[in-house]
């Protein structure tokens, strides 16, 4: 352990081109941190200098919940610095080693989150250009974030950063118009984002030459094979909608990073049973730019499964199914949940459909009175174990505009409950003992707002192990 400024230096997190990011302590705010430094023996390059705080203003501006938020940055003894929140997971890059391609449904519930980021940092005019699978991170219950806007670059300005002719950006998803000096736009991320799609599905990239030569040849000139005929698994529906977000004409692609996402989730919607052949399946070997994908024979509707972090499992207070499970909170809660009767179908005269209750029947159940409507959800819980047993509790509860945090099990650890709002208001409740009731504290919230959180075990200052966080929630009932 060293020490850097306030903070406490506990290890290494990773390393990188620009500067390595590390597990801190910040004495300051008592919290652990992930603390991005620039390298040493480039902390006197300006270029990277400039790259560098390029990235802390381009970051630390954008308000969405799938970018890792900024708490501060600077420059500490000639070293400047990005203090960012610290996220428990994995990179998609280092699951793909680990576990091979991701089944359909799960690679597009992740392009969905990052599209989400891009979306809103295109708002801004910030164009990433370093969309990759080793920077987007998966934490535990498969929230996405998008990281390292280390080379973003402002739509909105002419300033260039590699004057020096180095080469930003990964070669491999990076989109053709990038190689000739064109201004980069919201349209080069998604060419980046369809290359990413394409790993996640088939498990290699669309190109993978052993040269920075051969890799730039090919994505100025060359398609990569219809991932259908890569992977298996793959529905031939995404074939086209990789193929236009890899189109080498900017003008060919999907305009907007979230068009893109949900072409996609749509295609997963209308695939092919296995088996049927299209009408060209014996003729392309690959997407070629001006190919033309069709969807002859017949589509199967298939079920979606929730894309990973659309919705938590929360368990409001003396609220469980008929089996003992939470109920689902849906990624925007109504403010109210009325049941609702099952579809009715129709039968025609000459169809008797079910036989015709007995008309004593029928005027009994007139006779019943009108059922309660659902009661409204205000409060919702989540509980957190670690090693087999449960440690603690933490709650929102939207009537009291409260935060809760309880500690359930005598084991020296503590328990935090962390809320964030969609205006970027963060606040936590914390439970130090074991004994008594659980804290509870209250937070200070705007109408019309939403709020999530997730509960944290911690030991000393260490974090131990974290909760999903929840989807937005009503702020107010």
């Amino acid at each position: 352990m060293w020490q850097f400024g306030p903070y406490q230096v506990q290890g290494l997190i990773a390393r990188g081109g620009m500067g390595e990011i590390l597990r801190a302590y910040d004495t300051r705010h008592d919290r652990v941190v992930a603390l991005k430094v620039l390298a040493e023996h480039l902390a006197a390059d300006r270029e990277f200098r400039e790259r560098f705080k390029t990235e802390a203003h381009a970051a630390a501006r954008l308000n969405d919940p799938h970018v890792i938020p900024i708490h501060s940055y600077g420059e500490i003894d000639g070293r400047l610095y990005l203090d960012m929140r610290l996220v428990e997971g994995n990179d998609v890059g280092s699951l793909l080693a680990a576990s091979g391609p991701m089944s359909p449904h799960s690679a597009v519930a992740i392009i969905e989150q990052i599209a989400q980021a891009l979306d809103a940092a295109h708002a801004q005019g910030v164009v990433h250009r370093d969309v990759k699978p080793s920077n987007i991170m998966v934490a535990t219950g498969g929230f996405a974030y998008l990281v390292d806007f280390g080379i973003a670059h402002s739509a909105r300005t002419n300033t260039s950063l590699t004057s020096t002719g180095f080469t930003v950006g990964t070669l491999a998803y990076m989109a053709p118009e990038r190689f000739n000096d064109a201004p980069a736009d919201a349209r080069s991320d998604v060419y980046s984002l369809a290359c990413v799609l394409y790993q996640c599905v088939t498990g290699t990239k669309p190109f993978d030459g052993d040269t920075a030569a051969s890799l730039i040849h090919a994505q100025l000139n060359l398609m990569p094979p219809a991932p259908s005929h890569v992977g298996p698994a793959v529905p031939r529906g995404l074939d086209e909608v990789i193929g236009r977000g890899m189109s080498k004409d900017p003008a060919q692609r999907f305009t907007a990073a979230g068009e893109f996402a949900r072409a996609a989730r749509d295609a997963l919607t209308r695939q092919l049973p296995a088996g049927v052949p299209t009408a060209d399946s014996g003729r392309r070997s690959g997407m070629g730019a001006g190919a033309k994908w069709g969807l002859a024979g017949g589509i199967a509707a298939a079920v979606l499964l929730a894309a990973a972090g659309s919705y938590a499992l929360l368990q409001p207070l003396g609220g469980t199914d008929d089996v003992g499970q939470p109920r689902p909170v849906p990624a925007d809660p109504p403010a109210s949940q009325p049941q609702t009767s099952p579809p009715q179908t129709e039968t025609s005269a000459a169809d008797p459909g079910e036989p015709a209750p007995p008309e004593s029947e029928i005027e009994r159940t007139a006779d019943l009175p009108p059922e309660e409507p659902a009661p409204e959800i205000t409060q919702w819980c989540k509980s957190i174990s670690f090693a087999g047993e449960e440690r603690g509790t933490g709650c929102y509860d939207a009537t009291q505009q409260a935060l809760t945090a309880h500690d359930t099990n005598k084991d020296g650890m503590w328990i935090r409950t962390d809320s964030w709002t969609d205006y970027r208001q963060d606040d936590e409740c914390r439970d130090y003992n074991s004994e008594g009731d659980a804290e509870v504290c209250p937070i200070d919230v705007e109408p019309d707002s939403r709020v999530r959180f997730q509960v944290e075990l911690w030991d000393a200052k260490t974090r131990i192990s974290e909760t999903s966080w929840t989807v937005y929630l009503p702020a107010r009932p």
